[in-house]
């Protein structure tokens, strides 16, 4: 097999805010939405091979909305679980922004839990993982909010494969 480098594209990703609506009414925190918004690689989630031995790159988009508009639940939780289909090492160097990993950065799972306190009004989430040999890696991702709201599309496959190579 031969070697080759792989080279992922920086995806800049942007929230719209939508504007307060001006009421003074209080709305149950079960009218907020969470849910996957398409981010750059054409699907909601990706998992592509990145540049490195061994590594590929898993990224999503979550975003918020709220009909009538309210703001995001102040005390919610926006927790993303991630499953590959084998074991792979969270690479300590990706930058996770707000998200706490569980296990930590630099562990070796097959499953790892993002959450971002408070919710927000959602966020990107990339990070780099290390697989221990070459071969196919996939990855499903699901989302929840804790204390208030909802997720739509909880369960999302990666758009793609990653090929793993030496």
């Amino acid at each position: 097999m031969r070697g080759a480098a792989w080279s992922v594209p920086v995806i800049a990703a942007t929230v719209a805010l939508p504007m307060a609506a001006a009421s003074g009414s209080n709305i149950s925190n079960n009218a907020a939405n969470y849910y996957w918004d398409a981010e750059a690689q054409g699907g909601y989630t990706a998992l592509v091979p990145a540049a490195g031995a061994l590594k590929a790159t898993f990224s999503t988009q979550i975003s918020y909305r709220a009909t009538p508009w309210m703001n995001p639940p102040a005390g919610g939780s926006l927790v993303v679980v991630v499953e590959f289909s084998s074991p792979v090492t969270l690479d300590p160097g990706s930058s996770l922004g707000a998200w706490a990993p569980a296990p930590a950065s630099g562990s070796f799972s097959q499953t790892f839990t993002f959450t971002k306190t408070p919710a927000s009004f959602g966020d990107a989430l990339s990070f780099n993982v290390v697989a221990s040999a070459p071969g196919a890696l996939t990855s499903t991702a699901t989302m929840r909010l804790l204390n208030g709201g909802e997720t739509t599309w909880s369960s999302e496959p990666s758009a793609q494969t990653a090929t793993i190579v030496a």
